[in-house]
């Protein structure tokens, strides 16, 4: 009898598990179908008027009208990103709180820093890539430098070298200068600013003799002929500059790299609501508005599955992590 007891409790407690594995699927949906049930908040790990947040912003309003309410853009800067990943992760999650951050918070930070508090991979769940923007080599106005084979040779023939500027250790602009040290020989010394500002100043001044500094923010003073462009560090030309050449045409490879900005979600989001923040992005992302936006800022729309945008930030990270140790970049 006691078998006979323990067999029905067993099956019983199986047969309702199945029928709660089997209604996951409808309840997904649900939840998909209900999604957004009030505004979006877009987490921002810059200040406002920063290059991360003109894009978001540039977004926002699109992707409102794509899931029918309103898109807020919260400003969370400091940290490489710590404080705003920190705001995303105490939110639940549900997909109504999104962190947008570049390149620094998804893919250099994580190793830069010693004790860094979040881990893309594990903490977040990648939804799309938004936009990116070449980085371009620029020296002063009135330089003797005209081409990239004047900043090799003037690099091994001057007694001092060169010196390169770049937004911080670390920084993108950083670490290209230390792989464009490797890849052509010759003296260069970094000095490291707190952001492009100040460093694309000095550079305008002479204080400095060149910078790798993205597209969105050098093209207005290369316009206003204060800045020099070189070459592009990119595999192709770029749409804003189509009469500068790529790093790769002047004859050094493997310099290359860019500024891109995208958006994820708390780890548990469920995913037809990734799907469904992915769609809107996406569409968003082909509106003529945006891409007219985009084009007067340097960068270009970039987007992706859910999928693709993981693989492509797990293969970032693994570039970007070992230029970093290779640099002996850290910050505490």
């Amino acid at each position: 009898m006691r078998n006979r007891r323990t067999f029905f409790f067993r099956s019983t407690t199986i047969a309702a598990a199945l029928a709660c594995t089997a209604l996951l699927p409808a309840a997904q949906a649900q939840t998909a179908k209900d999604f957004p049930s009030k505004s979006i908040t877009i987490i921002v790990p810059f200040p406002a008027g920063g290059i991360t947040d003109n894009v978001t912003r540039t977004l926002a309003t699109k992707v409102s009208d794509q899931l029918g309410k309103p898109v807020i853009v919260d400003n969370r800067p400091g940290g490489g990103g710590q404080i705003a990943a920190g705001a995303v992760r105490q939110q639940p999650a549900d997909g109504h709180t999104i962190f947008v951050g570049a390149t620094e918070m998804f893919a250099i930070n994580p190793t830069l820093y010693r004790n860094f508090s979040y881990d893309p991979n594990k903490d977040f769940t990648p939804v799309t890539p938004l936009a990116s923007s070449p980085l371009v080599l620029v020296v002063p106005a009135n330089s003797s430098i005209n081409s990239l084979n004047d900043v090799i040779q003037q690099a091994k023939s001057r007694q001092n070298g060169l010196t390169f500027a770049s937004q911080g250790v670390g920084s993108i602009g950083h670490l290209l200068g230390e792989m464009f040290r490797t890849k052509v020989g010759g003296n260069f010394s970094h000095v490291a600013y707190k952001g492009s500002a100040p460093a694309l100043q000095d550079v305008m001044g002479g204080q400095v003799d060149f910078m790798f500094d993205p597209v969105i923010t050098t093209a207005p003073l290369i316009a206003g002929k204060r800045l020099k462009p070189i070459a592009i560090a990119a595999d192709k030309r770029s749409p804003q500059m189509p009469n500068v050449p790529t790093v790769a045409e002047l004859g050094v490879n493997g310099v290359n790299a860019g500024v891109w900005f995208g958006a994820v979600v708390k780890t548990g989001t469920p995913a037809a609501i990734v799907q469904r923040l992915n769609q809107a992005f996406a569409t968003a992302l082909k509106d003529p508005d945006v891409l007219k936006r985009f084009n007067e800022q340097g960068m270009q729309s970039f987007s992706a599955t859910p999928e693709e945008f993981g693989k492509y930030m797990q293969s970032e990270q693994m570039r970007w992590s070992a230029l970093v140790k290779a640099s002996g970049a850290s910050i505490d």
